[in-house]
């Protein structure tokens, strides 16, 4: 599950850490805290950076030297890849659960329910065409295979072959820009 916040420090406690204290005057740990932190140096999306600016206020946006452009607005937010974190699948599962429920709550994050680049078409998934030519066809009809190949490593079907076709076709067209 990923999450983008409107803050580029923005952190959300899971759960909070439980103590015993022992007559000895030592305190056992009962319960670990859990905190999900926001990356402010993370990946973050086209699709995710326009939903952000419909969705948050960002009062006080800085502009170009122009004074017309606003700047970029990457720098004030954040994102959080639940895969990525390196918990336990018990402990994901409790911090997916968390932020679906604080995320009405807050207001101060959204959680991204669809891909952040979309496959290049419906049956793109489940094609069953040989690598190259679905490839062949994506360039045919014009797509830009460095998003495909994006979309294919990290949310598409993660077929070696096609992944494999996609680097060696970026390869030969990059040779042929310089070339020409």
């Amino acid at each position: 599950m990923r999450a983008i916040a409107q803050y580029a420090q923005y952190g959300i406690q899971i759960q909070p850490m439980r103590a015993q204290g022992l007559g000895d005057g030592s305190i056992r740990t009962t319960q670990e805290p859990i905190y999900a932190t926001f990356d402010p140096e993370g990946m973050i999306y086209e699709a995710e950076i326009e939903r952000a600016e419909k969705l948050f206020p960002m009062h006080g946006r800085t502009q170009h030297v122009d004074e017309a452009t606003p700047t970029d607005l990457r720098p004030r937010l954040s994102v959080l890849d639940t895969e990525a974190k390196g918990w336990d699948e018990e402990t994901r599962l409790k911090v997916e659960a968390e932020l679906i429920r604080k995320q009405a709550i807050t207001g101060h994050f959204f959680i991204v329910e669809d891909t952040p680049i979309e496959s290049p078409f419906k049956t793109y998934d489940t094609s069953e065409k040989p690598a190259f030519q679905l490839v062949a066809d994506l360039v045919e009809m014009g797509f830009d295979l460095r998003e495909v190949l994006t979309y294919e490593r990290i949310w598409g079907p993660k077929r070696d072959a096609v992944i494999e076709a996609l680097e060696e076709t970026i390869k030969d067209q990059q040779v042929e820009e310089i070339v020409a």
